[in-house]
């Protein structure tokens, strides 16, 4: 009897699969469609990803704006012009002065460079990278989403996955390594894997800032949850976080090389004056949405905390909430270096939202909760934003039926089509 359930369940399964690629061949956007709809099965998460690295494949680049982008892009010609040998100065180079601190990129680069210069292959293999761990970590709530379905847990699960979404391959490294950071550090601090610490720790090789956070992590896998000590600490950091610039820098000169330079581009001035520059002219609510949405998730689990507290006693509620309280101080102490702190905010973020999470699969009832309503404004405005900003990557023609198209239509993007 099991093994003929178990043939009719893989024939089943064997249909879809042959489905969803027939459909795929058709028209990839209209499977994508399908597959998210019915995320639940295995054959559409597949999908899901294959489409993921499609778009990498068809990757739009904007000069003008993605400055990272096509940088990456330049490198990859650049690289192609090389010798194998140089491959082996990738190696190393973490502590060389002339080389990059992140390895796992130019490392990438270096070998798709073998094959082609065609950045839209290398787009496709970060989308592979970073849809592989967005998906994962995205799979973390959405397979939780079911103990207590509803408005305010199906709300912030969107929001979740719209907070680093696929579009930001164009800054590849920091974004690929907060997934990768997260998903690690998901199973650290709920589950005690010190297994996943090294999936954590490989955050570090993707982008260098994550060294210090995966020292923090570490703290706490040691230490574990103190929040005696760790909740003043976290008050401390919202009132007195530029004490701590003259120590970041100290640090920096005393390991030298790579890293002593990577910290002066964060605190360069004239790197800093450009990014002003650029900052003054975004519009109001560009400057704002990061820290509308922000206090929004601090002002709900302070509630969450004070108001209903006896919901979050679980062991893996409690140590999310005392790495939480670690993680906020050293976003909030990093903040004396420009453009470090902010970076670390969008990975607070991540832990806070599922914070946030867990309260409402607590939560009975199906009503919009009044900490949602709040939330709404901010979530909305910074989706919108992240369209927006995402629809400069996006090929149109990745809308349309036909396996490949956008490979040999002339370029346009979305936000050619819908906003120019």
């Amino acid at each position: 009897m099991n093994e003929e359930y178990s043939n009719k369940l893989s024939a089943i399964t064997l249909s879809k699969s042959k489905n969803y690629l027939f459909l795929f061949m058709i028209w990839p956007f209209l499977a994508f469609i399908t597959a998210i709809i019915n995320y639940s099965q295995k054959e559409s998460r597949k999908v899901v990803y294959i489409f993921l690295i499609y778009y990498g494949l068809t990757f739009v680049i904007n000069s003008a704006t993605y400055v990272d982008a096509a940088g990456y892009a330049m490198n990859l010609k650049v690289n192609a012009a090389l010798p194998f040998s140089d491959f082996f100065k990738i190696v190393g180079g973490l502590y060389a002065s002339d080389t990059s601190v992140d390895i796992v990129e130019p490392f990438i680069s270096f070998i798709v460079s073998r094959f082609t210069d065609d950045y839209r292959i290398l787009y496709a293999v970060f989308a592979a990278i970073f849809g592989f761990f967005y998906l994962k970590s995205i799979d973390l709530l959405y397979d939780r989403y079911h103990e207590n379905p509803g408005w305010n847990v199906g709300i912030h699960l969107a929001f979740f996955t719209i907070i680093i979404p696929i579009t930001y391959i164009n800054g590849f490294r920091m974004y690929a390594a907060a997934w990768i950071f997260f998903y690690g550090a998901y199973n650290v601090i709920l589950h005690h894997d010190y297994r996943y610490l090294l999936i954590a720790l490989a955050s570090s090789f993707v982008h260098f800032s994550f060294l210090s956070a995966n020292i923090l992590l570490i703290i706490y896998f040691f230490v574990g949850n103190r929040n005696a000590i760790y909740l003043p600490i976290a008050l401390i950091s919202f009132v007195i976080p530029q004490l701590f610039a003259a120590t970041f820098q100290s640090i920096s000169l005393k390991l030298g090389g790579g890293l002593q330079s990577r910290f002066e581009s964060y605190t360069n001035k004239e790197f800093l004056g450009i990014r002003q520059e650029s900052f003054d002219q975004a519009s109001w609510f560009l400057k704002s949405v990061n820290d509308l949405v922000f206090y929004y998730i601090l002002l709900a689990i302070i509630v969450i905390q004070i108001r209903y507290g006896y919901l979050m006693k679980g062991k893996a509620e409690r140590n999310l909430f005392s790495f939480l309280l670690l993680l906020i101080s050293f976003v909030n102490f990093g903040r004396a270096i420009p453009s470090f702190g902010a970076r670390f905010q969008i990975v607070f973020l991540l832990f806070a939202t599922f914070y946030v999470f867990l309260y409402f699969l607590k939560l009975p009832g199906n009503k919009i909760n009044l900490l949602t309503m709040v939330g709404l404004f901010p979530m909305t405005l910074y989706a919108v934003i992240a369209f927006r900003q995402g629809s400069e990557s996006i090929s149109a023609w990745i809308l349309t039926p036909g396996l490949g198209f956008p490979l040999f239509a002339p370029s346009l993007s979305l936000v050619d089509l819908l906003f120019h």
